[in-house]
């Protein structure tokens, strides 16, 4: 069994200390193929350069020039980090506490740093669960891997119940580690709770353990907001009449229903012969925010907004990222505009570029623009102008995606939840997030976006930061090989290579088969993830030889940096475009790092939501699909919510084994559960703090017909 190579980048970069030893990291992916399928995966991320060795394990490669350090205050009150090497390098007051670990990008010629990002050590506050011992109380963590302890008086308990999540100040000392070998225990420091925010379940609570887990940057310092307050509404005459006026043209923004940060807008015009024009207009943000500036540094740690189900942690500012760049209706704001023709096959024949200013006609939402794209009306779409905006992206994106679809691009197309929330911010259902006609619009335009700016960066030879995707390790594509022709998806000479194409081709004849969503899920994990890089690298699954993020700078610091190159470009200015390459590598592992980490708050946050979601279902019987198997159980879908439950294989009677193709659970002679066989489950577990939702079988499956003896003979 292969040691997935994102698991182990992600333990690294989650990692507490700079060097990982290797027993730690076995013990952290136990039941993934055992030491040597890890030793595997290191010698393999290791000759790829993502991943070196170092005094006493591994750790992720610093070709980026970043560094762990540790933050120390000097006597004289000055705040340095220390690097493993012993080199001292300044920090902004404030940037970091007294013994955390952070990782800095050193500033070429200045003696200073600037903090990455923290990794770990000391912390200003601690979240986690309130219980008794004794005459006193303990925090323990809540949605936290790591074992620590407080000790907490009762009269500090701020009016908090045992189990109850609460936020609390260590009165002196980190947290004693609990169940340490080789150490003496020592006494859990004190601490008091300053809040209590309820119990596991309660979205305050979810939100801000989540929050706090991830070191995720909840509120933003005053200066980064006097700056925001700084920025003035009204646009300067002479700023908007040396800009390319577009205001004339009908230009939509289509968005979910509960966006507040409206990046894009898009607009089409037939130009005869089959060919049409699209604009792209994305909100100008560095127009708002000065390079380097309070703003600037604060996006950079943020890396990108990260969504909740019931809120989000935006990268800017709400006075920048929901009022002065976001595309609101009948409003001018400033924006970069890629104007793409495409050809009837959906070719791009030409691309340019403008700083532009824009006013959109109307605020959409998928789900109605959804409707009107396939030839329907909607109340909420007014006018004909807009609908025939609707219906003309509409064809644009179909043509696009079909050129994309011959160069052998791959659609990963699997299945993601969508939290229904009550008035409270409670779930009260949970289905599968439409993908509409709309969704796909969109892409489509922004992927052509996209690779025209990749393009033209690279032609120009201006460094950027490149969206990079390489091709799945020998291994990993020997093994998808082979899952796909064991079930007839794939059919190529003995020795001959596999393409994107392949694979994309394979999942077109996986579509409504009981494997469909193992063949998607298995080709996603054999995919290296795509990350930032400096290089241009081309995008494996897009089929893309150029590509990068440009179409969200409200929430991608990737894409603001794209969006200073282009300007650059476009007044000329080359030499200061290039003067930022020696900082895109450092800017590369930091975005990179940001997404890592915020998608994983994400997928925390939504996997707790079903746990909220299904607590009050314990006991309860439903009908259901199985969608997964792994050895050790069966995961189910029921018919009412898209929530999967685990049916541990220890609860099933009989030995079951997992069959070669990882698509059934056997027991010789007894029975046999496949994927997208019909059974009926009951709620059995609901763990809110360990995340996990268990489902009991409650009707066996049919037992195999016993064979005759002449069958058998």
């Amino acid at each position: 069994m292969r040691v997935p190579a994102e698991r182990v980048l992600r333990l690294l970069d989650r990692a507490d200390r700079p060097v990982v030893a290797l027993h730690d990291m076995t013990r952290a992916i136990r039941g993934a193929g055992g030491p040597r399928a890890l030793q595997a995966a290191l010698r393999e991320l290791e000759r790829e350069g993502r991943i070196e060795r170092a005094a006493g394990g591994w750790r992720l490669a610093r070709a980026s020039g970043l560094a762990p350090a540790t933050a120390h205050v000097d006597r004289d009150g000055t705040l340095v980090a220390i690097d493993e090497v012993g080199r001292r390098h300044r920090l902004e007051s404030g940037a970091a506490l007294e013994g955390e670990r952070v990782l800095v990008e050193p500033l070429a010629g200045t003696g200073a740093a600037e903090v990455a990002r923290s990794i770990g050590g000391a912390r200003r506050e601690w979240v986690g669960i309130l219980s008794r011992r004794g005459r006193e109380g303990r925090l323990t963590p809540y949605r936290d891997d790591a074992k620590w302890e407080l000790r907490i008086p009762r009269a500090s308990w701020r009016g908090g119940r045992a189990g109850d999540v609460v936020v609390a100040v260590a009165a002196g000392g980190e947290p004693r580690e609990r169940g340490a070998r080789g150490r003496r225990p020592r006494a859990a420091p004190l601490a008091k709770v300053v809040e209590v925010l309820g119990p596991p379940g309660t979205p305050e609570a979810d939100f801000r353990a989540i929050a706090w887990r991830h070191r995720l940057r909840r509120d933003f310092p005053p200066e980064v907001l006097a700056e925001a307050d700084a920025c003035d509404a009204a646009l300067e005459a002479a700023e908007t009449a040396r800009r390319l006026d577009l205001r004339a043209l009908p230009f939509v923004t289509i968005d979910p229903a509960t966006a507040r940060d409206h990046d894009d807008a898009v607009c089409v015009e037939p130009l005869g012969g089959g060919r049409t024009r699209l604009w792209v207009a994305i909100a100008d943000v560095s127009h708002f925010v000065a390079e380097d500036g309070a703003l600037d540094r604060e996006a950079r740690l943020r890396g990108n907004s990260v969504y909740f189900p019931d809120r989000a942690i935006p990268m800017l500012p709400e006075r920048l990222s929901g009022e002065l760049c976001s595309l609101r209706p009948d409003v001018d704001r400033l924006a970069l505009a890629v104007e793409l023709e495409i050809g009837a096959r959906g070719a791009v024949r030409a691309a340019r570029f403008s700083e532009a200013v824009i006013r959109s006609r109307a605020r959409l939402v998928y789900d109605d623009a959804a409707i009107v794209m396939g030839g329907g009306v909607h109340p909420h779409v007014a006018g004909g102008a807009v609908t025939e905006q609707l219906r003309g992206l509409a064809e644009v994106a179909r043509r696009l995606g079909a050129a994309r679809s011959a160069a052998g691009a791959i659609d990963f197309d699997l299945p993601s939840a969508e939290i229904v929330l009550g008035d409270e911010g409670h779930p009260t259902d949970i289905i599968e997030a439409p993908r509409t006609v709309a969704h796909r619009a969109i892409e489509e335009a922004m992927l052509a976006a996209n690779r025209a700016v990749a393009e033209q960066l690279l032609a120009r030879e201006v460094p950027a930061l490149y969206r990079v995707h390489e091709p799945p390790t020998p291994t990993a594509l020997a093994e998808l090989r082979a899952l796909l022709e064991s079930f007839g998806l794939l059919e190529l000479p003995r020795g001959a290579a596999v393409a994107a194409g392949d694979i994309a081709e394979a999942m077109q004849r996986a579509r409504g088969r009981p494997e469909e969503r193992l063949v998607h899920t298995t080709a996603l994990r054999s995919m290296r993830p795509a990350r930032y890089d400096a290089r241009c690298l081309g995008h494996f699954a897009l089929a893309f030889a150029a590509y990068l993020h440009f179409t969200s700078p409200i929430r991608r610091y990737a894409d603001l940096v794209v969006h200073r190159a282009l300007r650059d470009v476009l007044a000329g200015d080359l030499e200061r475009a290039r003067a930022r390459a020696e900082r895109m590598p450092a800017f590369a592992e930091r975005t990179s790092s940001c997404e890592r980490n915020a998608m994983e708050a994400e997928r925390e946050a939504v996997d707790l939501a079903k746990c909220v979601f299904m607590k009050p279902r314990v006991g309860e019987s439903y009908e259901a699909t199985i969608t997964r198997v792994a050895r050790h159980g069966f995961y189910a879908t029921p018919d009412d919510f898209f929530v999967e439950g685990l049916v541990p294989v220890r609860t099933l009677h009989g030995r079951f084994e997992l069959d070669e193709r990882g698509v059934a659970l056997v027991a010789r002679g007894t029975a046999r559960f496949t994927l997208g066989d019909r059974v009926q489950v009951r709620v059995a577990q609901v763990d809110l703090v360990r995340g996990w939702i268990d489902f009991a079988l409650e009707s066996e499956p049919p037992r195999p017909r016993r064979r005759s003896r002449k069958e058998r003979t």
